[in-house]
């Protein structure tokens, strides 16, 4: 009898933790991936800017198979295609190559471009992973 008194008192606490744990996926939104720039004269190709990007994850939850915006964004622009590489519809790039981007500023991806304007890059997709 003791077993199911213990069982009674330790199951609201798992039926709770499952509930919240469980909600975490419906918190996250696509809009808890933030992109920064910031823009430097380059001192590389006269005219061009140095734009330095950072995306990232303010969600609790890890996001994969990220997608931004990046129309007019080539591969020769000085970006490493394992951290930005552009898909083939030219519209969107993915970021990563589609691996796990964690929560917080350490887990942040970042990179730099050279460009006459600057890269309109938002997120359009991503996977939200709770576990």
């Amino acid at each position: 009898m003791e077993g199911g008194n213990l069982m009674q008192k330790f199951l609201p606490f798992l039926l709770l933790f499952c509930l919240c744990n469980s909600g975490n996926a419906q918190n996250c939104k696509l809009t808890d991936l933030t992109v920064t720039q910031t823009a430097v004269p380059s001192s590389v190709k006269a005219g061009y800017m140095n734009y330095t990007v950072a995306v990232e994850n303010q969600c609790i939850c890890t996001q994969t198979n990220v997608k931004l915006s990046c129309r007019g964004f080539s591969s020769s622009m000085g970006v490493d295609p394992d951290v930005l590489s552009v898909d083939s519809d030219g519209q969107c790039c993915t970021l990563k190559s589609g691996s796990p981007i964690g929560m917080g500023p350490s887990y942040a991806v970042k990179f730099s471009y050279y460009s006459i304007s600057q890269i309109s890059l938002r997120p359009v997709s991503s996977t939200i992973s709770c576990s």
